[in-house]
């Protein structure tokens, strides 16, 4: 072989080499997902569609270009400022990027982030003509919000005495206690405290919810994803201090649910998930769950991977196989969930 021959022979080697590494990369690989997607022919122009969600209906104002996506306004007057509201501002982006309605909802806004998504694939459905375009004349939109505000606090009908009250309920570690102040107007500053509540999980749970009390103008309100039993330690909490406002008497607050009985040890339990088997080791004390082990080597390490590592704490927080889904990992969440709920059946 002539020294030429040879430079051709490794000139080819190197290109191969070179090809593999581009092409194994992530981002060319998402990339060429994400042009295999079916395309959809959109006629430009501005559409608008809307769905139920938490305290009344969401809108979604979708701007759409001959490129995509331009644009989402997202309103929805009912939903919770800092949970509800918090998630339209993030979603709205998260659509364009994504070029559709197909994105993760909020944490702790479910409500609120599935009726984004129904809203925006019902403006994109007139883009694409597959429905007929919705007209909204400008009066129904105050019309909406007004409902929307006025179902939001179902509270409004109850006559509350002026003054500060206190409720307790029993939260994941011990009592959480409620600081309610009640003006003319309803609700003016909920405090709530539970020092056994988990830090990272109950305790910030707990910070979420006070603002989100006074915005409803109740004890009704959607539940911090992963803190089920704390969330609902502090709505009986309100509650109970609320009912004293109302002259309802009960200056004890509604009696927690009973913890079932599982006997102290070890147990494991298995379920189908995205790529194979889940797998759950539980540790039960005397008071309860004290450890969720999960496990999927079948699971996309970023996606149902991280989703195993976040419900471990959950569970042992909710003291229960009872939790949220983590958003966009629904089978993985579900079959941790099946998997813990299986050990769960051999300790009672």
């Amino acid at each position: 072989m002539t020294q030429k021959e040879k430079g051709y022979v490794g000139l080819g080697v190197m290109l191969v080499l070179a090809a593999g590494t581009v092409f194994g990369s992530d981002p060319l690989y998402k990339a060429i997902d994400v042009m295999s997607r079916e395309k959809v022919n959109y006629t430009p122009g501005t559409y608008v569609g809307g769905a139920q969600g938490f305290g009344g209906e969401v809108v979604a104002t979708v701007t759409v270009g001959s490129a995509g996506i331009e644009s989402v306004e997202l309103t929805g007057a009912g939903e919770t400022p800092a949970i509800g509201g918090a998630a339209l501002e993030q979603l709205s982006a998260a659509f364009v990027e994504a070029g559709s309605s197909t994105v993760d909802a909020v944490a702790g806004a479910t409500i609120s982030s599935n009726a984004a998504k129904e809203a925006v694939q019902q403006a994109l459905d007139q883009a694409s003509g597959k429905i007929d375009v919705i007209e909204r004349t400008e009066t129904q939109a105050p019309e909406t919000e007004g409902a929307e505000k006025e179902s939001a606090k179902p509270a409004a009908d109850v006559t509350y005495v002026p003054g500060t009250y206190e409720g307790t309920a029993k939260g994941f570690g011990g009592d959480v206690k409620a600081v309610v102040v009640v003006g003319d107007a309803g609700i003016e500053s909920v405090e709530l405290t539970g020092d056994g509540e988990t830090p990272e999980l109950g305790g910030a749970a707990l910070e979420k919810l006070g603002p989100a009390f006074v915005e409803a103008g109740s004890a009704d309100v959607d539940a911090v994803a992963g803190c089920t039993i704390s969330s609902n330690a502090a709505m009986e909490a309100v509650q109970a201090a609320l009912d004293q406002a109302a002259g309802s008497g009960g200056s004890e607050a509604k009696e927690a649910k009973p913890a079932a009985a599982y006997k102290p040890g070890t147990y494991e339990g298995t379920a189908k998930g995205f790529g194979g088997d889940v797998k759950a080791v539980v540790v039960v004390g005397d008071a309860g769950i004290e450890s969720v082990e999960l496990t999927g080597d079948g699971e996309t390490p970023e996606l149902g991977g991280a989703a195993l590592e976040k419900l471990g704490p959950a569970f042992v927080e909710a003291g229960s196989a009872d939790v949220d889904a983590v958003a966009g990992c629904t089978i993985s969440s579900n079959a941790a969930m099946e998997a813990v709920q299986a050990a769960l059946d051999q300790a009672q």
